[in-house]
């Protein structure tokens, strides 16, 4: 009789703990999409307090009603949340937009600067600074969050 009393304890707490603390983690300019029981939908967070978030929506769906509109998510509400965000070295964009630098700017200027001077140090520097320089500015800017709700509504004017 004791040892089940311990397991349904376990059960029934496994739905409070499904939102791992992501919730509070998105802030400002982050985008949402939202996972509903009847569908999904991308918004982007205007505003939050310390368990609402103001959404706006970016495109009108069924599942969340009409573009632009602001809906408020509770977190009384939120099943699950996702971090979508990519890391630094997994975005394949990143690595490309770094190439591209380093092959229309960085080759050419490090040529002309180990042509013109004959440092071979600073030729290497302008390279390699070119593409870091293509990578920073390439990278994926803002957060990505998916969340798993059962409701949203919309906000008060």
């Amino acid at each position: 009789m004791f040892t089940k009393f311990p397991i349904a304890l376990i059960i029934l707490a496994i739905p409070a703990m499904a939102d791992s603390g992501l919730f509070h983690k998105i802030a400002n300019k982050d985008t949402v999409t939202l996972v509903l029981p009847n569908g999904e939908c991308d918004a982007k967070v205007l505003s939050r307090r310390l368990d609402q978030l103001t959404l706006r929506l970016k495109t009108t769906t069924d599942a969340c009603g009409a573009g632009k509109s602001r809906m408020v998510l509770l977190r009384t509400d939120v099943q699950d949340v996702v971090n979508n965000t990519r890391g630094f070295a997994r975005e394949p964009r990143v690595a490309s937009c770094a190439a591209a630098a380093v092959a229309l700017l960085g080759a050419p200027a490090a040529l002309a600067i180990g042509a013109k001077t004959g440092n071979d140090p600073a030729a290497l520097l302008v390279l390699l600074g070119s593409g870091l320089g293509g990578a920073v500015l390439c990278r994926q800017r803002g957060s990505s969050y998916t969340v798993f709700t059962d409701r949203i509504a919309l906000a008060e004017p």
